[in-house]
């Protein structure tokens, strides 16, 4: 017998199929269905399918795993049998189609081997770990990635141990004793999750091509923005992603003139908004100021991308973390629908899946943090 949600989605699957046709060709596709939450007192509306061709090869959530049984046996997917297609339900009732992904594998080192794929150290071999990636045929339960998130979060306990704590920008210089090279990961007022702990919202890297010569405090200093100068307390969202988004959401938020979110999101920095920009610029170190953040040092190149693309998928609402953001959180009004429906200001790598073996490496780092 068909349940509330099969005759919800079959009645919208002339939209979703008209959207997979955007999806194949590698871009992010969505449908409206903020309609399914009248079926239901969820506490929760994030879920996931996977279709590839007329299978269902992954679920979450009755609701999702509805979605992706109805998708799978009307076969609009089988038109691209190689091809796997993730169905991600957010919380404000948007339905993401994406082309699912694999994350990369780090290389398997030869036994005694203590450097990353780029010749730099690491704290610990990864692959002195198991990788078992979270695909059709492992362990995917919504109970697998509850655990490993509640291990990431004991990790970042265990971090600010080692540090002394966390720290906020605005009461940083470049005088104290960051490492050369980190990760580092930003929480946020108000920002809690069921257990009552403070909730991630921002995990972020430098340095990831073989030229470039950043440190992390370079890049934590471009997030403060400027110190002294004609624009003090101001700083340079061209040049931080992170601000953009910040400033982006605060502009949408708040009662600014017209044209002036078309300004801010323009690269080539229009001079007739400079004055309006300097004062969002303000509000954003303020903001970006008071955030805490811990850090992390990684030496490796390859070793701090993989630490930072692993963890934006396992803390990710459109990856199937259960962290929701709360009502009142700023992402809520980004422009850009990662951000929002993620729960995090990052927008590169919030549909991956993550390795759990990346905890193993995580682990070893932490340990190795004085």
């Amino acid at each position: 017998m068909a349940s509330k949600y099969d005759r919800y989605w079959t009645a919208h699957l002339d939209e979703i199929s008209a959207a997979l046709q955007t999806a194949v060709n590698g871009a992010a596709a969505t449908v409206d269905v903020a309609s399914v939450r009248r079926w239901g007192d969820r506490q929760s509306w994030y879920g996931i399918a996977e279709v590839c061709g007329r299978e269902m090869t992954r679920s979450s959530m009755a609701h999702a795993t509805s979605l992706g049984r109805t998708v799978a046996a009307s076969g609009i997917c089988a038109a691209w049998p190689e091809r796997t297609f993730r169905f991600t339900i957010g919380a404000t009732g948007a339905l993401t189609i994406t082309i699912a992904d694999q994350l990369p594998r780090p290389r398997q080192a030869a036994a005694g081997d203590i450097t990353g794929a780029s010749g730099d150290r690491a704290a610990k071999p990864v692959a002195e770990t198991e990788s078992r990636e979270h695909s059709p045929g492992a362990d995917s339960s919504a109970d697998s990635r509850a655990a490993d998130t509640n291990r990431f979060y004991s990790l970042l306990s265990e971090l600010a141990r080692r540090v002394g704590g966390s720290r906020v920008l605005r009461d940083c210089t470049g005088t104290q004793d960051w490492p050369r090279c980190g990760v580092y990961l930003f929480f946020e007022d108000g920002e809690i999750r069921a257990d009552g702990s403070c909730r991630v919202v921002r995990v972020g890297t430098h340095a990831l091509t073989p030229t470039s010569r950043t440190t992390l405090w370079d890049r934590l200093s471009q997030h403060r923005g400027h110190l002294k100068g004609r624009n003090y307390g101001g700083g340079n969202h061209r040049a931080s992603v992170f601000r953009r988004h910040v400033g982006a959401a605060l502009i949408r938020r708040g009662n600014w003139p017209a044209g002036l979110l078309a300004s801010w999101l323009d690269r080539q920095h229009p001079t007739q908004w400079t004055e309006r920009e300097d004062d969002i610029e303000r509000e954003v170190s303020r903001y970006i100021g008071a955030m805490p953040f811990l850090w992390l040092d990684v030496p490796g190149r390859a070793d701090r991308g993989y630490i930072e693309r692993n963890s934006i998928a396992l803390l990710s609402c459109l990856a199937d973390c259960q962290d929701s953001p709360s009502a009142g959180w700023l992402g809520h009004h980004a422009t850009r629908f990662e951000v929002r429906e993620s729960g995090l200001w990052n927008v590169q790598r919030v549909y991956d899946r993550y390795d759990p073996a990346f905890l193993q490496l995580l682990a070893g780092l932490v340990q190795s943090m004085q």
